[in-house]
């Protein structure tokens, strides 16, 4: 019933991902739309002054002049203020080019969804156009639309500030300026990996793992969902919970978990070989049944872990939903 349960999880996950791509209400039987474009849009209104201010700094506005459709979290004058006094900076004009521009970017996907849209896909990633860390890639938003609209854990839709139509696509308005996301920002946010979380936080305390993760690596994680955890826990009567786990052993069995690089699901092959932090290799294998793209052989030798949903992309690596906590050889 478990290896049933993650199997419909996968699932959900992978169709709400086709459908976040999909949503576009610009069709015959959508709303009638203003003539102003986005970039326009946002000169025309004053609590964006800031982010207009932004974008002609790092010559954007071209970009969100095109046809799209593109849904643009735009944030607030007092969002970006707050963001200003947090790293110290002035005005607008004082903050790199080169980081702003990717932060902005980072608000703007190049596709449509309303909020309505949002709410029945409650939790999942859509792409933004920040770039991540190896050519090709880009930076995923978390979104959780279960209660009212939150992305990344740290930003929301501001009353009235949600669906605002523009000719290329629709503006919501937001009260913080999300930051570029680190593999712990994703872990942190989604409810896949709460026993994850306790696993690399309290049940750990002798190793910081959100420092290590949240350094410029990058990373590729395999992150098992809640299940996999229970099953763990399971299989030893000793265990109640992830406490229960030798701290050694625990700290070895995460590790074994990470290996260095950006290896997202396209650059997986057949018998490759991966090293983890752990210090054991895993392998992939590409023979497996869908909805899976891939299993993985852990060092202990068990071959049928499988990883589902992919390409979770943080700035400092990419992480895998796996099936199965894998094992380290702990016999070397």
């Amino acid at each position: 019933m478990k290896k049933y349960l993650m199997l419909f999880k996968f699932l959900t996950l992978a169709v709400i991902l086709v459908a976040v791509s999909s949503c576009n209400s610009d069709d015959n039987d959508g709303p009638v739309r203003p003539a102003e474009n986005i970039a326009q849009l946002a000169a025309a209104t004053p609590d964006l002054s800031i982010l207009v201010e932004a974008l002609q700094r790092t010559n954007l506005t071209d970009d969100l002049e095109a046809s799209g459709p593109f849904t643009v979290l735009a944030p607030s004058n007092a969002a970006f203020t707050t963001f200003l006094g947090q790293n110290n900076f002035t005005s607008i004009q004082d903050v790199p080019v080169d980081a702003l521009t990717q932060i902005l970017l980072n608000h703007v996907i190049a596709s449509e969804f309303s909020s309505s849209d949002l709410t029945v896909l409650q939790r999942n990633y859509a792409a933004t156009l920040a770039e991540g860390p190896t050519a090709g890639s880009f930076l995923s938003l978390y979104f959780d639309a279960t209660d009212g609209v939150e992305f990344n854990g740290v930003s929301s839709v501001v009353n009235g500030g949600a669906d605002i139509l523009a000719s290329n696509g629709t503006v919501h308005i937001v009260d913080a300026v999300i930051d570029l996301p680190t593999v712990v920002t994703f872990v942190g946010e989604d409810f896949n990996f709460e026993q994850l979380t306790t696993a690399l936080t309290t049940a750990t305390p002798g190793t910081d793992f959100a420092t290590i993760l949240s350094g410029d690596g990058p990373f590729t994680v395999f992150a098992p969902v809640d299940q996999a955890f229970d099953e763990l826990l399971d299989s030893n009567p000793d265990w109640s919970s992830l406490s229960d786990i030798d701290e050694s052993l625990l700290t070895a069995v995460l590790q074994h978990h990470v290996a260095p690089g950006n290896n997202r699901s396209g650059g997986l092959s057949e018998g490759l070989n991966l090293t983890t932090l752990e210090g054991d290799d895993i392998t992939i294998s590409l023979q497996v049944n869908a909805p899976f793209i891939a299993a993985i052989t852990d060092g202990a030798g068990n071959d049928d872990v499988n990883i589902g949903f992919v390409d979770i992309q943080a700035r400092n690596g990419v992480i895998h939903l796996i099936d199965q906590v894998m094992l380290p050889n702990t016999e070397n």
